[in-house]
């Protein structure tokens, strides 16, 4: 059985679908990339499973457990919680907090949720952050503001904060865009450490095709909020579909 099972997803802008029954199965430890031309619906996507878009219709269940269909836009934050822990998000620019160190970078969603669920138990907070820290080889910049930090330093900081609440899925809105190639390779590096040793399941939304073609169990392509392609790399950067072609060429001709 499939750890992600995502059905028919459709969502609208104004009445214009921008979603238009997306659906797709990932097992666990499996790594996805999402790949297609700006503006095909792939970020949406990302937004929708993380609780940040609402869906106009569809359903999310894992681990067999319904986590998401279009009645979830009523619920509370509150009790959103439980189901927003199932995921981490490593957002496009970082967003981390400027006035906040690494360490309180990463401390803080879990400080959030544990007094949400009122108990704070700050030896166990500062366990997590500091093995986190060392997981993305990031200890020694524990007290540094994310200023002081190279950009591929401060997705690793992103990376760790997003691991904190241990979700289930971990996923990436284009990880890399905001780097020089050398960070990128950093980035892309530390991204295939977390499938090789904590065996994560990860989406990870991306134009680094070589990092899809090699690194991914799955790639989809995605067009104006539909699945053209889905399959092993090997599959899909191999594919007879004219426009699958066209937008895998365009990068390695370039």
């Amino acid at each position: 059985m499939a750890l992600l099972e995502v059905n028919n997803i459709i969502k609208k802008y104004d009445k214009s679908p921008v979603l238009k029954g997306i659906s797709f199965s990932l097992n666990e430890g499996e790594v996805m990339s999402i790949i297609g031309r700006s503006g095909c619906g792939k970020t949406t996507l990302l937004r929708c499973l993380n609780y940040l878009e609402n869906i106009d219709d569809g359903n999310v269940t894992l681990n067999n457990e319904l986590v998401l269909d279009n009645t979830f836009k009523k619920k509370k934050d509150k009790e959103l919680i439980k189901y927003r822990k199932k995921y981490g998000l490593v957002f496009q620019n970082f967003n981390l907090f400027p006035q906040y160190t690494c360490y309180q970078n990463i401390r803080l969603p879990l400080y959030l949720a544990m007094k949400k669920e009122g108990k704070v138990d700050e030896e166990l907070i500062d366990k997590t952050v500091i093995d986190l820290l060392s997981k993305v080889g990031l200890l020694d910049k524990k007290d540094q503001y994310p200023g002081n930090l190279s950009g591929g330093q401060q997705q690793r900081v992103a990376i760790a904060r997003a691991l904190a609440l241990k979700p289930e899925i971990l996923c990436f809105d284009e990880p890399t865009s905001a780097l020089d190639p050398e960070l990128t390779n950093e980035v892309l590096k530390v991204i295939l450490e977390l499938k090789n040793k904590l065996h994560l399941t990860m989406i990870i939304v991306t134009h680094e095709m070589n990092f899809a073609k090699n690194v991914s169990d799955k790639v989809m392509f995605m067009k104006d909020g539909e699945i053209v392609e889905i399959g092993k790399p090997k599959e899909v950067f191999n594919s007879a579909n004219p426009e699958v072609k066209a937008f895998i060429s365009s990068f390695y001709n370039d």
